[in-house]
């Protein structure tokens, strides 16, 4: 699957070259603008964390990715993560603190403070975060706890903090939260995309997929199926990388998938 170096003239905001992790990700090449929000699809182990671990430098393997024509691998670990954020899928770290100090940590101390506390409570504004703030991290629920991790993760690349911050690599944000907060966190996501960042997500909801996402890259077995614009998404290729057999459904000019009973 060949991608071009440049697109239409200009010079992909995510590149990758022959990028594989052996056993785990065929090579493959991608060239993504900035601007849009791309979606993952593929079951569990078909290679989506890898993919997300690759291109944002955490995973060894093969090839080569480039932020804004920057090889990543000419880039020092803080010139990285000026770069990119990344939320990996499951996150060790049980912080005993409050909330605000959680979302403060890895902060700019540059930065003035009245910027970042603005950053901040647009973020828990968005995220319904507000009234977790002064409560202890480790007594959340899963779903709060993960609500505050996603806020820490775009926090590194807030337009208002962190100008140079263009990509945002999730996996599987969605995991863990109710559809109130998936949608809000969509809503904020498909914001920043407007500013021009490139937001790539893993997510197992195909109509989900369908309904916010620009793109979608189909892995499975660890090789991309296909990838393009979400009209690419009909019963075939469902029934290829998931296989089901899916109804589609059409709406008030939406199209969705349901599994066939």
């Amino acid at each position: 699957m060949p991608a071009p170096d440049h697109l239409g003239g200009q010079l992909p905001l995510l590149a990758a070259r022959a990028l594989a992790v052996a056993n785990r990700l065929a090579p493959l090449d991608l060239a993504w603008q900035g601007g849009q929000l791309v979606a993952l699809l593929g079951p569990n182990g078909s290679g989506k964390s890898t993919l997300l671990g690759a291109l944002a430098g955490l995973l060894p393997g093969q090839g080569e990715v480039r932020i804004g024509g920057q090889s990543l691998a000419d880039l020092s670990w803080p010139a990285s993560a000026q770069r990119r954020a990344m939320l990996p899928q499951r996150q060790p770290q049980l912080f005993h603190i409050p909330v605000f100090q959680v979302l403060s940590l890895g902060l700019d101390e540059a930065q003035p403070a009245s910027r970042q506390n603005e950053a901040i409570q647009a973020l828990c504004q968005a995220l319904e975060l507000e009234a977790l703030l002064a409560r202890d991290f480790s007594r959340l629920s899963g779903g709060e706890q993960q609500r505050v991790l996603i806020a820490r993760t775009l926090l590194q690349v807030w337009p208002s903090l962190n100008p140079g911050g263009r990509v945002l690599l999730l996996d599987e944000p969605l995991a863990g939260l109710d559809l109130h907060h998936q949608l809000a966190l969509l809503r904020l996501l498909k914001q920043l995309a407007g500013q021009g960042l490139l937001v790539v997500l893993a997510i197992h909801d195909i109509n989900l997929a369908i309904d916010w996402a620009d793109r979608l890259l189909c892995l499975q077995q660890g090789r991309v199926v296909r990838e393009g614009g979400v009209e690419l998404v009909d019963e075939v290729l469902l029934a290829q990388v998931f296989q089901i057999k899916t109804d589609r459904i059409e709406a008030g000019g939406r199209v969705w998938f349901m599994p066939s009973l």
